[in-house]
């Protein structure tokens, strides 16, 4: 098991939920999830420390798991931990990042051009906001309502113009749907951009606050 007691910050049950996986266990320190079409199973949990990491890999969780096998490991990557995985047979499938902010300070202001449309729709899981422009699908974003923060789907940009635009508006949209709701604190995960695992390009507000490290093993 991961070496770190303490539950996982509740964003992560949230995530699953904001990418449409069923959440087949959550507690002290790992949650799993399936995907819909149950193509891959993930756990996620903290860096384990190098002696500890045999137990994890034994875990159910990660031994008899359907589809593909991902483990997401929250913090810091330690290097020595990851050559440990490597050596039996794991690879690293991507480096992301948990964004913070406050939502008094990201912009909530929406523009967009005369012949776009925005539409919002609530869903089970959370609310979808969708930017058409022409009547043809432009960007689309998701929002996950909980107990004192919002979690922020990275905006699906299909545009192939104004793709910025239609990013910031997206993100606009979210941040005033979390300020109705009341809640003071955003977070996104979104791809990492840097060699270290963090986000240099973001919005004004953001900051990294959490890599996020996903290997794969079929």
């Amino acid at each position: 098991m991961p070496s770190q007691p303490n539950s996982l910050p509740r964003w992560v049950h949230s995530f699953a939920l904001l990418r449409d996986r069923t959440v087949t266990r959550d507690e002290a320190g790992l949650l799993q999830s399936v995907a819909t079409d149950e193509s891959d199973n993930e756990v996620t949990c903290s860096w384990p420390e190098s002696e500890s990491l045999a137990s994890l890999l034994a875990d159910p969780g990660l031994a008899n798991g359907p589809g593909q096998t991902m483990l997401t490991l929250l913090g810091t990557p330690d290097e020595a931990v990851i050559g440990a995985l490597q050596e039996q047979g794991w690879s690293r499938k991507g480096n992301r990042v948990l964004l913070a902010a406050l939502t008094n300070d990201v912009d909530q202001e929406i523009r967009l051009p005369e012949t776009a449309t925005l539409f919002e729709a609530p869903m089970e899981n959370y609310d979808v906001v969708e930017i058409a422009d022409f009547d043809a699908p432009a960007g689309r974003g998701r929002i996950r309502f909980a107990e004192g923060f919002a979690l922020l789907g990275d905006p699906n940009i299909m545009a192939p113009t104004n793709a910025g635009q239609f990013r910031a508006a997206i993100l606009a949209n979210l941040a005033a749907a979390a300020t109705r709701q009341g809640l003071p604190v955003l977070f996104m995960v979104t791809n990492a951009d840097t060699a270290t695992g963090t986000r240099v390009e973001r919005a004004n507000g953001w900051s990294n606050a959490t890599q996020l490290t996903t290997f794969a093993k079929a």
